[in-house]
């Protein structure tokens, strides 16, 4: 065995020994002060945790994507389910996953042992660098040996560059690490405009023309589903439908505080968390904010700073753009016209604000979720509304031109976004929402809009077609749930319903994929004709007739997904 591999029963990739590769281990040979015995007394053990899902789904789809490179027409389906141990050995993999053979500054190792030159192979969803110490040429020969190379996570990186790190956190079969310069840089890398920019946490992408950001965001949808299933590898994914705005668009901002000991009022950091750091980086303006909530943000910090001695812990201030009417006299925003509002700001969470889009306006809390990027929504919304009329008329079989679609039923209706946005073309919309408040906003809206023809219901959308009467040939499911996606039970209820349309509306890609593989085993989801196999027949079958992202927040990583469901008959 070479003197520089551990044998843990895992296939370990071998790095040649290097003095920046040396181990932060014990050692008769290794003198280390008083202090650094006690950091490495206190040495963590590494666990696997759900924050590790989406840095090593990155790494297998690397390893993948690079076993199949050098495979003359293998397909998704021909990779190994495993690279480094056996698929579902979970010993080898611990025994991997908790010994780095690298050091790590919080593992008590000094920050000189923990530089370390690397290879950026991939960005994660997230829009982290996923880097090795090995060169592509290394990678490529490795995997296809069966080995597993130790990976690192190098915030504001790009594919294909070479960068000067330092390890700081061990994680499970990875290690954290800051970014210290990029000694070889990608011909995608431009200047960021923001001086916070490599410090501050709120964006990831500032240096990246935005042209690349959004095929960054299309092939991020496009691994999500083919990690979710190989077979929806082989689906289209639409170019990413962009923000009017690259800039200026962000109509909400919340930047808190902390107070620590020994810092004085003045002194206190209002701004956002720097990266990788639980400490608040100082920040005086916003430039993803419209022009309104930065004039807001500046007020909400000198608001803070004025009464800053008066707070004992820290705080989390709002910044929120609303729409009021030009003339100070009226009293309320109900019975004015769109085009005689104009923009302000709050900065109280109690208060109310409207939000326009298109001719309609919405009014909701301050402190409650509405879509951040007004400048985009017309486009967001229209969309899913050009879909369902699409398929209402191609799916008439009749001769009266009302279409197939009759009823609309909004799962997860907040304050009634998408449900008033599409109700002029359908008979009956129903909208569902746990939340009081929610359903309360959305009455007012649909009244203050003129439609007369929704209803909102107060429910579990997990228990929404026990309240549904409509024929499922005739209706459309618009579902819109939280980042975490939605939940089986849900699913089958949708499945076993069978609307002839759905429309799935996601902020978190991976768990909308993961949920449409859960259709996909169920065999409500057919893929080039097929389903899968089961012993439960599906009361009804779907197609995925479209995957189109928007970009709702440029310069970060996060990417809203639509997908249209259209039912086999």
């Amino acid at each position: 065995m070479p003197e520089n591999t551990v044998d843990t029963g895992t296939k370990r990739a071998v790095s040649p020994p290097s003095a920046d590769s040396r181990s932060a281990g014990s050692g008769p040979e290794q003198k280390r002060t008083k202090s650094q015995h006690n950091r490495l007394a206190k040495k963590r053990r590494v666990r696997k945790t759900d924050a590790d899902g989406t840095v090593l789904e990155a790494i297998e789809l690397l390893l993948r994507d690079t076993w199949l490179g050098s495979q003359d027409g293998a397909d998704c389906l021909d990779a190994p389910a495993a690279f480094g141990w056996s698929a579902g050995d979970q010993q080898a993999e611990a025994a991997f996953c908790r010994e780095p053979p690298v050091p790590a500054k919080l593992a008590g190792a000094d920050e000189s042992e923990c530089e370390l030159d690397v290879y950026v192979h991939e960005v994660t969803e997230r829009g982290v660098g996923i880097a090795t110490r090995e060169a592509p040429e290394q990678l490529r020969e490795l995997v296809m040996q069966g080995l597993r190379p130790w990976v690192f996570t190098v915030p504001f990186t790009l594919k294909g560059e070479r960068a000067r790190i330092r390890s700081v956190r061990h994680e499970w079969g990875y290690t954290q690490a800051d970014l210290i310069g990029v000694t070889d840089k990608s011909l995608l890398r431009i200047e960021a405009p923001c001086k916070y920019f490599g410090q501050c946490s709120g964006c990831q992408l500032q240096h990246v023309e935005y042209k690349d950001q959004l095929e960054f965001k299309r092939q991020v949808v496009e691994r999500a589903f083919a990690h979710a299933n190989p077979r929806f590898g082989k689906l289209p994914v639409l170019p990413v439908s962009q923000s009017p705005l690259p800039y200026g668009y962000r109509t909400k901002l919340t930047p808190h505080f902390d107070i620590r000991k020994n810092v004085q009022p003045k002194d206190v950091a209002i701004g956002f968390n720097i990266v990788g750091q639980r400490r608040v980086l100082d920040i005086e303006d916003c430039i993803i904010g419209t022009e309104t909530v930065r004039r807001g943000f500046g007020q909400a910090r000198k608001a803070a700073q004025d009464k800053m001695s008066s707070y004992k812990r820290g705080a989390t201030l709002l910044v929120r753009e609303t729409n009021i009417p030009k003339d100070t006299l009226a009293d309320t925003v109900v019975d004015v016209p769109v085009a005689e509002l104009v923009k302000d700001y709050t900065l109280d969470p109690k208060s109310w604000v409207t939000d326009v889009v298109d001719d309609l306006k919405f009014r909701y809390p301050a402190s409650s979720f509405f879509q951040n990027n007004a400048s985009i929504l017309p486009a967001f919304t229209g969309y899913v509304r050009e879909e369902l009329q699409k398929w209402s008329r191609e799916l008439n079989t009749g001769s009266d031109g009302a279409g197939a679609l009759r009823t609309l039923i909004d799962a997860y209706c907040g304050s009634g976004l998408f449900a008033i946005a599409c109700h002029r073309f359908f008979e009956k919309v129903v909208g569902i929402e746990i939340s009081n408040e929610s359903i309360s906003c959305a009455g007012d809206n649909a009244k203050m809009n003129g439609a007369d023809n929704i209803e909102f219901i107060l429910g579990d959308a997990a228990r929404i077609f026990e309240k549904v009467s409509s024929d499922p040939s005739g209706t459309a499911v618009i579902i819109d749930p939280p980042r975490k996606g939605s939940n089986p039970d849900f699913l089958d209820q949708l499945v076993a319903y069978g609307p002839r349309v759905i429309v799935y509306i996601a902020c978190g890609v991976p768990a909308q994929a993961r949920d449409l593989n859960h259709m996909y085993n169920r065999g409500a989801i057919a893929i080039d004709g097929q389903v899968a196999s089961g012993d439960a027949k599906p009361s009804a079958v779907y197609r995925i007739a479209a995957i189109q992202p928007f970009d709702l927040f440029p310069q970060t990583y996060h990417v809203e997904n639509i997908v249209t469901l259209v039912r086999e008959d």
